[in-house]
């Protein structure tokens, strides 16, 4: 009798826990079962100790139970918000990676055709919007390695925000003048310079907006 009074309170237990736990990840589901196991194995323990019957020590569980039901609730949205926060911070590092490496390929294959196309020892230095071009790439180029630490983040995110427009507006005019097919298309497509304009506009403020994210909160320093 009492080992099935023991056994049946710590399975109740287990299974509100299962019920709860719902959702959340595997290494904090388990985390949680075992922390709850230990705990009412413990109360057992106690209650056994001080020579209380497992019938009432099994019914201060349950009653204790019931009573935190609002404390795991709130313990459940709390890990659901810390993993969604989580999810989101990893896609959005992602997308800045993805997006910074894209625009660093458009100034080096625009730079390139103009080599290419140029040929010449000043092929680059002849055409005024080459420099800029170069620079931009640069520039995202070490937004990308900052990137690529957590505490550099915020200020990588900056360096591409300053160049990613840049690219969007200058190495696209630029890559435009030496292929015909988008130059054709440029200017064919009364909406091309309003769609530069907002993608570029779109860049800036995503890394802006994610430097303003990453950026290192400061510590308070407390009043004397």
């Amino acid at each position: 009798m009492t080992t099935d009074a023991s056994t049946s309170v710590q399975r109740q237990i287990d299974r509100w826990c299962e019920f709860y736990t719902r959702g959340l990840p595997a290494a904090v589901t388990a985390e949680r079962r075992e922390e709850l196991a230990a705990d009412v194995q413990d109360q057992l323990e106690w209650g056994a100790s001080q020579g209380i019957p497992v019938q009432v020590t099994a019914r201060a569980i349950r009653w204790r139970a019931i009573r935190g039901v609002p404390a795991d609730l709130s313990w459940r949205r709390s890990q659901l918000a810390a993993a969604d926060s989580v999810d989101m911070a990893s896609r959005v590092f992602g997308g800045s990676l993805l997006a910074a490496a894209n625009l660093l390929g458009v100034a080096l294959f625009s730079v390139a055709v103009v080599a290419v196309v140029r040929a010449g020892s000043g092929a680059l230095a002849s055409d005024p919007l080459a420099m800029p071009t170069l620079v931009a790439a640069l520039a995202i180029a070490c937004g990308l390695v900052l990137l690529a630490r957590a505490r550099t983040r915020s200020l990588g995110a900056l360096w591409v925000a300053a160049g990613g427009p840049v690219i969007l507006i200058v190495g696209v005019r630029l890559l435009a003048q030496h292929t015909t097919l988008l130059l054709v298309t440029t200017r064919s497509a009364p909406l091309w310079a309003v769609g530069q304009i907002a993608a570029s506009v779109c860049v800036g403020v995503f890394y802006l907006a994610a430097a303003a994210w990453w950026m290192p909160e400061r510590k308070k320093v407390p009043l004397r």
